[in-house]
């Protein structure tokens, strides 16, 4: 285990949290900061209709107090502080996914207001989360473990909701928000073009106690980070000639998006409706590194690049309905229409003339529709002490293609379609006063490959009231996405397709958690918990390499690998007076085998991880001082080869420290000023793992950061009627 000498930063911080709660504090109004220990609340996004289910899983909230301490603006400024969460950028992309207790994105369900996330590929998985605005967020629900039964395949590590704020607790009829957010990227920043650039706006109505609507749109203007790089511009012209040093662009693209959306609340007696409009645009700009030495028709040079534009658009339908049936009997339905297109150009770009010469592609080059809904009948026996039942649907409709080239052999991509037929129930048996278990199944009908069984059997034993233990054993289900059975990308140089075949990835998971929680004097809290998790998935895909019938090679996907992953974690925190403070730790080993190498690696590679933060508010300025810092210890990575075989290697431990302050000016206007990634981290090593005499070792590095930044926002909120 390598452990970065500023994680002693880990100690020393809660050293100064322990000190200071030994001093006696007057009682103010709390501001949590434990965001990475957070606190349970019931499941996710459906906590007034799903009775069961507050018993059968841990469920963490962050709210808009914790967005607002960092100044969060899209769901990956947020959840990197989360201890078994890990956000894995691309700059060339501009995405950035989630792994999630050593599992990527695919094995995470995102879902908006309890409805799954369309993604480029997918429906609810491997999710790009800088695509997720927060400025209409209420709070944001994570749930630990596999929930196959009640969310469907492949919510396998968790399940993560994004809940919409609904309408105004205040007396007040009107509310408008206006904030503008300026951050460096690195030491990088000006005005238009370097840094970050965020404006946001936001108007609510509430126009009596039974009807609200919002209305918004957010800006994130990301303008690259160069890192060395010169600029789309730059070209290096000697003795009448270009020199191509490969400095052209930036290290990270930049990208610019645009969510626009409307919100509706209906309060009809005791049924309520909601419907949610959300339209999303992101453009990201990818300009070549390398630069085309020309000559115009007097000899002189006249160099150009072969840039591209990716452009998404999402238009997003949401409506759920929900209410009583007969006395405590719910019901919940949800129904959602998404559209999501990926533009993709290929130009010419004349560096001198700083204009686009003349365009290679100008193409759509992928389109998901999905037709969604689900719905469940939940305290179906109130009257009995002893049994309950919950019963639901879901089905999932998804017709569109994926092909990002349109080579000489591209023209047959053909639009598919992907449905599912779900139905499941769980079951509430308490057995004692303390004791419950609920055993769960879904059955679910693929058009794809066919009928499979995901079932779950949990169990709560309450010890007493504040000590609790949960477990959580069930199904590893993932079933294939739509870029593993569809993908298209074929040209002369190139032959890489999906798999129609593939099965879905099976398998066990375990979960045990127990926590308790203890009183310190009249206002504090004090929460340790330990939580032990084991995953077997059998059948993993991955990406493997074949013949393709034509003395070529097919690149493709395959069920030829399996990935075991064992951990443990304890997690603290304690809210006393004006102080909140957390510390938790996890040691983790993954073992991933792939078949289909010569280099194999099979063995555990254990890894250990630590978070801490700790906060101070001051009542009489209005102000919050917080600080987070994380350490992530070596992880497992599939690494290609320069032979473009796959091998099984590590990447190395890297620590990040982020703080803000944040001060109420006035009763309508916050400042906040902060830091992130004060470590300045900006690539971390990555290199496989030597297996005997004959195995080898390759080294590369990989991007998790732009390098220290600062930001200052402002916010301005005015109610009124």
């Amino acid at each position: 285990m390598s452990l970065n000498k500023n994680t002693v930063l880990v100690y020393i911080s809660f050293l100064i949290c322990a000190l200071a709660l030994s001093q006696e504090q007057e009682t103010v109004q709390k501001d949590s900061m434990a965001m990475q220990n957070l606190s349970e609340v019931v499941v996710t996004g459906e906590s007034q209709v799903m009775s069961l289910s507050k018993k059968l899983f841990k469920v963490g909230v962050l709210n808009q107090q914790d967005i607002a301490k960092v100044a969060g603006n899209n769901l990956a400024d947020i959840l990197n502080y989360n201890l078994n969460i890990t956000v894995t950028p691309s700059p060339s992309t501009g995405r950035s996914t989630i792994n999630m207790f050593g599992l990527d994105g695919q094995y995470v369900k995102v879902l908006i207001d309890g409805i799954p996330m369309a993604s480029d590929n997918g429906m609810g998985n491997n999710i790009d989360i800088t695509q997720i605005n927060l400025e209409d967020v209420e709070r944001i629900e994570i749930v630990e473990g596999s929930m196959g039964v009640l969310y469907g395949d492949n919510a396998v590590a968790g399940v993560i909701n994004i809940v919409t704020k609904r309408g105004l607790e205040q007396d007040d009829s009107w509310q408008v928000q206006l904030s503008v957010q300026e951050e460096t990227v690195g030491k990088e920043y000006s005005l238009f073009d370097e840094g970050r650039h965020i404006q946001n706006l936001k108007a609510t109505h509430q126009i009596n106690d039974k009807v609200s609507y919002a209305i918004g749109a957010s800006r994130n203007d990301f303008a690259g980070f160069f890192n060395g790089y010169k600029g789309k511009n730059y070209v290096k012209i000697e003795d009448n000639r270009v020199v191509n040093d490969s400095l052209r662009g930036q290290e990270w693209n930049p990208k610019e998006q645009l969510t626009v959306f409307g919100n509706l609340n209906l309060n009809l007696g005791k049924h309520n409706v909601f419907y949610k409009i959300q339209y999303y645009d992101e453009s990201v700009n990818v300009y070549n590194h390398n630069v085309i030495g020309r000559l115009d028709n007097n000899g002189k040079p006249n160099p150009t690049a072969l840039d591209e534009i990716f452009d998404t658009d999402r238009l997003l339908n949401n409506l759920n309905v929900s209410g009583p049936i007969n006395g405590q009997t719910i019901y919940n339905l949800s129904f959602s229409y998404q559209n999501q297109k990926r533009y993709y150009q290929q130009y010419v770009y004349n560096i001198l003339q700083q204009g686009i010469e003349s365009y290679i592609a100008n193409d759509l080059s992928q389109s998901s529709k999905i037709w969604y809904s689900k719905g469940f009948v939940s305290n179906i026996v109130p009257k009995s002490d002893f049994f309950n039942l919950q019963l639901g649907y879901e089905f999932t409709h998804q017709t569109g293609f994926d092909a990002i080239a349109t080579g000489e052999y591209s023209t047959d991509v053909v639009e598919n379609t992907l449905e599912n037929y779900d139905f499941f129930g769980v079951a509430d048996f308490n057995l004692s006063d303390k004791f419950s278990v609920f055993p769960g199944a879904r059955y679910t009908n693929n058009s794809q490959f066919g009928n499979k069984l995901i079932w779950s059997l949990s169990s709560t034993y309450n010890i007493t009231n504040t000590f609790k233990i949960k477990a959580v054993l069930g199904s590893a289900f993932r079933a294939p996405n739509f870029e593993e059975l569809f993908f298209y990308f074929v040209d002369a140089n190139h032959n890489v397709q999906g798999n129609p075949n593939l099965n879905p990835e099976d398998g066990i998971s375990v979960f045990l958690d127990l926590e308790n929680k203890y009183q310190i004097g009249d206002s504090g809290i004090f929460r340790a918990g330990i939580k032990s998790f084991y995953f077997d998935i059998q059948d993993k895909i991955a990406n493997v390499q074949t013949d393709d019938g034509e003395n070529g090679t097919l690149f493709t996907f395959d069920n030829v690998d399996y990935s075991k992953i064992l951990g443990f974690s304890l997690e603290n925190s304690i809210n006393l007076n004006n102080w909140q403070a957390s510390l938790g730790a996890t040691y983790m080993g993954e073992s991933t085998r792939i078949d289909a190498s010569e280099n194999s690696n099979s063995d555990y590679l254990w890894s250990f991880n630590l978070q801490s933060s700790i906060g101070y508010t001051i009542p009489s300025w209005d102000t919050t001082l917080s600080a987070q810092l994380k350490y992530t210890g070596r992880t497992q990575v599939v690494l290609e080869t320069d032979e473009d075989s796959l091998v099984v290697g590590q990447t190395d431990d890297f620590t990040w420290l982020d703080a803000s302050v944040r001060k109420g000016v006035t009763k309508n206007f916050d400042i906040t000023l902060g830091a992130r990634n004060i470590f300045d981290i900006v690539t971390v090593n990555s290199t496989s793992v030597p297996t005997g005499a004959h195995g080898t070792t390759a080294a590369s590095s990989r991007l998790f950061g732009n390098g220290r930044s600062f930001y200052l926002k402002l916010l301005y909120n005015l109610n009124f009627n």
